[in-house]
């Protein structure tokens, strides 16, 4: 335990470090902590005891948790009326069309099954919440694209993106094991599953927010609120993780939840952000370079080429279903681009799902493995300089006054509905 300890405290101040040390360069802080990871990490040095790699995963969950629910918070209802249609486009239209692209590149590049291109191509498909999530909270907290909910709208889609292409994934590496055996699986009702989770993970962050929205109330200590919020969360969290339910996706309850007590618990809510916000500037440390750590650069090099080929053509093509799913919007030309570069980058599910396929003996399965830390490697550092440089120079910076006159316009139209309703 004390050697966790130890580690963890030199980790971190490490990670600050590093983090600071790239953004004298003008790059966000989590590629010097990624990389940071990457250099202590199994791949390369291998100076982190394995007891702390094995409560990584734990680590990790905190902070996602923790970011997820400061996105909800940051969501008000008047944005979701204003977002609800792209949002629920941008999570299904870009990643389901790269990962069936990635499907048949395979079959062309790699001589797979369209099954086994399938299965890396879920994988690939998935945005990381890992990135994304924090630069539109970052954004949120800095006024930016707040005029349209831009920041907003990519986080309800990242949350559900991950839903899509995971049951995917879960769905075509089922029907390649299925096969192994000689039994089939019906790709219809697992298709089912995706609205079923979605509908489903909602339907509980509400309810749990119903549950608790008292006992959050009666609390009169600060500290006492973020506690009592944020273990109901790790435990959503823990059942998904622990029980296995796939049916249930912990992260968007998680930010469903945030919402809810964002739009009915206001003071409250004000008050569990402030706190929420202090304990991710701790939990990205950990995040982002136990990320790092997850990525194993030396297995890229046989497939690096076709790897290259095979995701600049997928990217092109999920690039053109952000540009779908964002069509008939308000937004700009160049806030879209902002969008698709949003919507590139990868990490989270990549390095969690990679090695998955080879452990369970797929054909290919050192072969995905490479391309799927490949799209890490690529896709995660242009993701987050790409939203770092671009937000400034594309995205409207609200002021108060501004959001004041949008707040009591909204109030105004909502009267004038139920008098007339």
């Amino acid at each position: 335990m004390t050697t966790v300890l130890i580690s963890l405290v030199i980790i971190g101040v490490l990670a600050n470090y590093s983090g600071k040390l790239v953004e004298k360069i003008k790059l966000p802080s989590l590629i010097g902590m990624m990389i940071l990871g990457m250099l202590i990490g199994p791949a390369i040095f291998n100076l982190v005891p394995q007891s702390t790699l094995k409560i990584a995963p734990f680590i990790k969950d905190i902070a996602l948790v923790a970011v997820l629910f400061i996105g909800g918070l940051g969501i008000s209802l008047s944005q979701i009326k204003q977002i609800g249609k792209p949002a629920v486009l941008l999570s299904v239209i870009p990643a389901t069309l790269e990962g069936f692209a990635v499907a048949f590149l395979c079959m062309t590049f790699l001589d797979f099954t369209f099954v086994q291109g399938a299965i890396l191509g879920f994988i690939i498909a998935a945005v990381s919440p890992a990135v994304l999530i924090p630069s539109m909270v970052s954004l949120i907290n800095r006024k930016l694209g707040q005029d349209k909910a831009i920041p907003q709208m990519l986080l309800v889609g990242a949350s559900c993106d991950d839903t899509i292409a995971i049951t995917f994934f879960t769905t075509f590496l089922g029907i390649y094991m299925q096969s192994e055996v000689g039994k089939n699986t019906s790709v219809l009702m697992q298709m089912l599953l995706i609205p079923i989770t979605i509908t489903l993970s909602i339907v509980i962050g509400f309810a749990i927010f119903k549950i608790s929205k008292k006992a959050i109330e009666k609390i009169s200590n600060d500290y006492g609120k973020v506690v009592l919020v944020f273990t109901i969360c790790m435990g959503m969290r823990f059942i998904e993780k622990n029980l296995h339910i796939e049916i249930f996706n912990s992260l968007l309850a998680v930010m469903v939840y945030g919402f809810f007590i964002r739009n009915y618990i206001q003071d409250s809510s004000k008050i569990i952000l402030e706190k929420m916000n202090h304990i991710w500037k701790t939990g990205k440390l950990y995040l982002f370079t136990f990320v790092g750590m997850a990525i194993n650069p030396s297995l890229v090099g046989q497939y690096f080429l076709i790897g290259i080929a095979i995701l600049t053509i997928s990217l092109t093509i999920r690039s053109i279903g952000v540009i779908i799913a964002l069509h008939g919007t308000n937004l700009t030309k160049k806030e879209k681009l902002f969008c698709v570069i949003a919507y590139l980058p990868k990490a989270t599910v990549q390095s969690a799902k990679a090695s998955i396929p080879l452990q369970m003996g797929v054909s290919g399965g050192a072969i995905m493995q490479a391309i799927a830390i490949l799209s890490v490697l690529i896709t995660a550092p242009i993701g987050a300089i790409g939203i770092n440089l671009s937000a400034d120079k594309i995205l409207k910076k609200s002021n108060e006054n501004e959001e004041k006159i949008s707040k009591d316009v909204n109030i105004i139209k909502e009267n004038i509905q139920t008098k007339y309703r």
